[in-house]
């Protein structure tokens, strides 16, 4: 019962150096991202925003169309 404690001890212990490690590597890493200025963040939001609402209504006019086809077929029209 004791060397199972002391093992769970140490794979926990691994397993927090390795978490660090990680995290290390990642702060690292994030210092080679090249983050837009806010003119460029802002143009990209905008531009993400009016290409969602875009495909948002094209998707709802499919929707209307085939609503509408079924509606007619199960009307009997």
């Amino acid at each position: 019962m004791q060397l199972y404690k002391a093992r769970g001890a140490f794979l926990f212990a691994n397993r927090m150096k390795s978490l660090f490690t990680y995290l290390k590597n990642v702060r690292g890493e994030l210092t080679h991202v090249v983050w837009p200025d806010r003119k460029a963040a802002i143009m990209h939001t905008g531009l993400i925003i009016l290409i969602s609402a875009a495909v948002a209504l094209y998707i709802a006019g499919i929707d209307y169309v085939f609503a509408g086809i079924v509606n007619r077929i199960i009307s009997g029209y």
